[in-house]
């Protein structure tokens, strides 16, 4: 009796706290919606005050009488009189993070909705006042998510659930140009996980919105016909790229279960709301005390650029009205970035490869680019003679270039090789001039490398190669021959360099050569490589490029060359 009396406790115990729980969230849900209305019910008491000389007491009453007699809550009055006493402008320049209102953008027509327990609710004919209402209180509600988690949530419940919608995700882009799911409402559970990450392969309807960055509407029937896969259940969807700096980092998805595409006014409404949960979806991502999520490839490029010597860039692609790539924009550049014409990381962001770069559609450089982007394939362009144009002219060049799809854009490194060509020019007049040459002998790898001055002082033809340094020995007098030996087994079993100056054996001419060898050591003292110099102390006779065969020692079996 006491076992099933203690059990009985436990239940009733384990209800009330369920209750408790249930009914502190109700509270919390409750503080947050009066708290997202305050500001505007504060701002529409400001304006009666002004406009009817009342107290604030006297405009707060006015405000609730209008929500009686309309039907409308205090907070939605507020937004709405505030949208019909000051409405914005149409826009010049493109929206930014300070909130544009355009009323005449937004749904006029009554729609029928669906409350949360399924059953139909009235139809209510959404006039300019109303839309503008439901606007604020959408943006105001999204000003207080601090969480990526709950904005397809908010944006359902405070924004789009009047026009039947019946489920909302954001994903944002990824360098690979996947999509990581980031926040989902109405989405069965089971689904949103097994979709997590959705590979850029693959022919999913909001994919296609992103790559290309415009909006996307679509029925079943339609993306069964294009052979797009849909995400979720619902025959009517919106897929819409979210962007921040004219970049596209994300996208999202607006379902339906069922109905007609909407009208453009309702079109217009339905983008204005994913504007607004874009902008603040990247500021989120910025603060980064949001939950862990995989940020949009702009948003942390910069650092990497930071880190990277030479010439590089994130490109974004400039799409004509049908979508197609008709340019790049330089959108952010590593420090050191210059371009043959000597423009400054600072002077090529911003500005387009086309404007700055013509010659990019005579390369091969632009085609390549436009099919990195589309196929995910990175494109390589060898060292290539070309030509840019400069305030000077048209300057001939050799470049290199390779680009890999970076989010929604490329990441792009070029090079130029005149200066190397140049470089190695001079270094091969001194050699000649100074009758000086340099060796190389790797023994991790066994390669050896000679400069062009080297055969020369040794009168060794370089179409038979460079030897081993044990051969070496070979091209001095032979009575030191055996110092020589000597002075390389010191090298490379005990790290000792040795500078020694030495007769020549070969040629048939009186001279000497000075060798000077260090040795390249590993972290635990072992010897992988040698780098020398040699120096001719004598004439070279004119023409002379080998030994005479007569002269040349004759060739032994264990003969390393």
């Amino acid at each position: 009796m006491r076992s099933r009396a203690r059990s009985g406790t436990a239940g009733s115990d384990a209800a009330r706290l369920a209750s408790s729980v249930q009914r502190l969230q109700a509270e919390v849900d409750g503080l947050r919606r009066a708290q997202r209305g305050r500001a505007v019910i504060e701002q529409a008491k400001g304006l009666l005050v002004g406009r009817l000389g009342c107290t604030p007491d006297e405009a707060f009453t006015h405000l609730s009488q209008i929500s009686q007699r309309s039907n409308m809550r205090v907070a939605e009055v507020a937004a709405g009189l505030l949208g019909i006493a000051a409405p914005m402008p149409e826009p010049t320049a493109p929206v930014t993070d300070d909130e544009v209102f355009q009323p005449d953008r937004y749904v006029r027509r009554a729609t029928t909705c669906t409350t949360e327990s399924g059953e139909a609710a009235p139809a209510v004919s959404l006039l300019p006042e109303e839309i503008t209402a439901r606007y604020h209180l959408t943006c105001a509600a999204l000003g207080s998510a601090d969480d990526p988690t709950c904005l397809a949530e908010l944006a359902w419940s405070e924004g789009l659930r009047q026009l039947g919608v019946t489920a909302v995700l954001f994903g944002v882009l990824e360098p690979d140009g996947a999509v990581r799911l980031v926040s989902t409402y109405g989405l069965p559970k089971g689904l949103a996980s097994a979709w997590q990450r959705v590979p850029s392969n693959l022919n999913v309807a909001f994919l296609r919105a992103v790559r290309d960055g415009r909006p996307l509407w679509i029925d079943r029937k339609r993306a069964e016909e294009l052979g797009f896969e849909l995400l979720g259940a619902g025959d009517l969807r919106a897929c819409l790229p979210l962007r921040d700096n004219n970049r596209t980092f994300g996208v999202a998805s607006v379902l339906w279960a069922e109905g007609t595409p909407p009208e453009a006014d309702s079109r217009a409404y339905v983008a204005a709301i994913a504007e607004a949960c874009g902008r603040r979806l990247s500021q989120l991502l910025r603060q980064g005390g949001a939950a862990p999520v995989v940020s949009p490839a702009a948003h942390w490029v910069e650092a990497v650029l930071e880190t990277l010597p030479g010439s590089f860039a994130l490109l974004a692609p400039v799409r004509d009205d049908e979508g197609r790539v008709v340019d790049f924009r330089f959108d952010r550049c590593s420090p050191e970035a210059m371009d043959a014409a000597g423009r400054t990381a600072e002077q090529i962001c911003g500005r387009r490869m086309l404007d700055l770069h013509p010659y990019a559609t005579t390369n091969g450089i632009f085609q390549g680019y436009v099919q990195a982007l589309e196929t995910g394939e990175p494109f390589h362009l060898p060292p290539t003679a070309t030509s840019v144009m400069t305030s000077h002219g048209r300057l001939p060049v050799v470049l290199s270039s390779r680009a890999s799809r970076f989010g929604d854009g490329l990441l792009a490194h070029w090079r130029y090789h005149d200066d190397e060509q140049r470089m190695a020019a001079h270094l091969e007049r001194l050699q000649r001039a100074a009758d000086a040459g340099w060796s190389e002998w790797d023994f991790v790898t066994g390669e050896t490398t000679w400069s062009a001055q080297t055969y020369r002082i040794l009168y060794r033809d370089p179409a038979r190669g460079p030897v081993k340094l044990s051969a070496l020995p070979r091209y001095v007098a032979p009575e030191e021959a055996a110092s020589l030996t000597a002075a390389i087994h010191r090298l490379t079993r005990a790290g000792e360099p040795f500078d020694v100056t030495l007769p020549l054996h070969r040629g048939g001419e009186a001279s000497s050569v000075r060798i000077v060898a260090d040795p390249v050591t590993a972290h635990d003292g072992r010897v992988v490589a040698v780098h020398a110099a040699l120096h001719r102390i004598g004439t070279l006779p004119d023409g002379a490029s080998e030994a005479p065969a007569d002269e040349q020692p004759p060739r032994r079996a264990s003969d390393p060359r």
